[in-house]
């Protein structure tokens, strides 16, 4: 999968987020399905799976849900993803995606802060209690 860059559009890395959870998502299920039986009751390594894949399904249901937006409000989409990458736990997807991709968003909501005058994403996302606020 590519990594995420500063260019990319709030579509794209929607794209690559989803994309990536759905990965994730898969394997976690399968982790699960394979988990060796008798489970003990102090087994705290299932409980921590299990949380684990709560997380990544939760976030991939945010994605989707932004994702249907996201034609209509931008700077709703923008505010989902950030708080479905906030979300995720160390190790709910693997840091080599999830740091560039956090830059990338970084960068856009930057770029959005910095045009000039007039309604858009920017003056949205910063009027509506974003991390800009």
């Amino acid at each position: 999968m590519p990594a995420p860059r500063a260019a990319d559009s709030l579509p794209a890395l929607s794209a690559l987020l989803g994309a990536r959870l759905r990965a994730r998502a898969a394997a976690l299920a399968q982790e699960v399905r394979d988990y060796p039986t008798p489970i003990a009751r102090c087994d705290d390594q299932l409980g921590g799976l299990l949380e684990r894949r709560r997380r990544v399904f939760a976030a991939l249901e945010a994605v989707e849900a932004a994702d249907a937006v996201n034609q209509a409000d931008a700077a709703a989409t923008l505010a989902a993803l950030e708080a479905c990458a906030a979300a995720l736990a160390p190790g709910d997807l693997d840091a080599a995606f999830l740091a560039p991709w956090r830059a990338a968003l970084e960068a856009l909501r930057a770029e959005w802060a910095a045009r000039p005058g007039g309604c858009g994403p920017a003056d949205a996302w910063a009027n509506d209690g974003g991390a800009l606020a």
